[in-house]
């Protein structure tokens, strides 16, 4: 299920010869039309939309598969079907926000070959945390937002990334890139919150993805490249917190997705209930968050012993299937099942089974390989999907 888009990068917005961030020699300069694995791309939506740290069972591990696979036509360029351009505005904005997340997630994997993505509000949470400051930005939405995204690469370069998606046109879906103003506003605005020292500092995008309509306009996605503002700055010295703060982050979402969710929890939050839990100087707080730990920790360690499929391969293995509410047809073929496998690294899990909770920097515990050295990649043909990060985690689509 490949399906074509537009992809406009404007060179003209990075800094020039000279000037950092350089233009990346994996991108194209102006408009061309690119092939996307729309069932891949699901897949990274599944991922990028569970949340890091919460509790509660999270629609977005499952409802990317059943609900958006009815949403394209049967185009070879990728567009919404009209019943799903007449949803209602709020089930709009959620499909606009998912499609403009992970199409360009997608695309930019593939060509800056991310080894970790991270929720950018977790990110800052954490680093606060272990800074012992309160965080500066942490509006969720406006002018003061984190980033959507904070991406590591295999060459230990760190990007910035702020995604936008919308059905309501090319004008909207340029007034959401932004302005420089005075103020800055849209994109442009929302992203200039992160600055790392040199030599570990890449590109720091806004991408903006108008999905195309059927009968209407084919999908169109923007790249730009604005400047930063009155950033959070971390030096060199404080690189060991972003590696902290990404290794957790990604964990936490593949341990979340594989079903485990004290586990993911205790990972993402180790002193506390939320990411920026601290250890207290009052003694009745402090024994309070040692008790909501030692009880997590329990919880983490009993959903670990659960017995559970013998999975294959050295990993542990979640099969679900989705029938679903109304077939799809791949030319001629009728798809009215979904199967989705998810696993974890047995022997990372046997070692979370020991230790739940480890407060000190984690990025080099449980496995062989530190989470900092491994790579996420997304594949695809017409009838199967897979990501994957490293040895850690892999999940897999199947069209039945």
């Amino acid at each position: 299920m490949d399906r074509s888009i537009v992809v406009d990068v404007r060179e003209n917005t990075w800094p020039g010869p000279g000037h950092l961030p350089t233009f990346p020699s994996t991108f194209h300069s102006g408009v061309e039309t690119h092939q996307i694995n729309f069932p891949s791309t699901l897949l990274l939506i599944g991922y990028l939309t569970t949340p890091t740290s919460s509790t509660g069972v999270s629609l977005s591990e499952f409802w990317a598969w059943v609900r958006y696979l009815a949403a394209v036509t049967d185009d070879q360029d990728l567009r919404l079907t009209q019943s799903f351009a007449d949803l209602d505005a709020h089930q709009k904005t959620i499909l606009s926000d998912d499609f403009g997340m992970g199409i360009p997630m997608n695309w930019l994997g593939q060509r800056l070959r991310f080894s970790q993505i991270v929720d950018g509000r977790y990110f800052m949470q954490r680093i606060a945390a272990s800074l012992g400051v309160s965080q500066r930005r942490t509006a969720k939405r406006g002018p003061n937002k984190t980033p959507d995204f904070v991406a590591r690469d295999t060459s230990d370069v760190w990007h910035i990334i702020e995604c936008k998606g919308t059905q309501s046109g090319s004008g909207y879906g340029e007034s959401q890139l932004g302005d420089y103003g005075p103020p800055a506003s849209g994109g442009i605005a929302q992203k200039r919150s992160i600055e790392f020292p040199d030599g570990y500092a890449g590109q720091r995008l806004v991408c903006g993805l108008c999905i195309g309509l059927e009968n209407g306009d084919p999908s169109r996605m923007t790249v730009i490249d604005p400047k930063l503002d009155e950033p959070f700055r971390l030096d060199s010295s404080q690189l060991e917190l972003a590696d902290d703060a990404a290794a957790r982050g990604v964990m936490s979402k593949a341990l979340r997705l594989a079903g485990f969710e004290a586990t993911a929890e205790a990972t993402a939050a180790p002193l506390g209930n939320h990411p920026g839990a601290r250890r207290s100087r009052v003694r009745r707080v402090e024994e309070e968050r040692e008790n909501y730990v030692n009880l997590r920790n329990e919880r983490a360690r009993a959903e670990l012993s659960l017995d559970k499929p013998s999975g294959k391969g050295g990993f542990q293995v979640r099969e679900l299937n989705f029938t679903l509410p109304r077939s799809i047809f791949i030319g001629e073929e009728e798809i009215s099942r979904v199967i989705v496998r998810q696993a974890m690294n047995k022997d990372f899990l046997a070692r979370l089974s020991e230790q739940p909770t480890i407060s000190d920097p984690i990025f080099g515990a449980y496995l062989e390989t530190p989470v900092n050295k491994m790579s996420s990649a997304t594949n695809g043909d017409e009838r199967t999907a897979t990501f994957g990060i490293g040895d850690l985690f892999w999940s897999e689509l199947i069209l039945d």
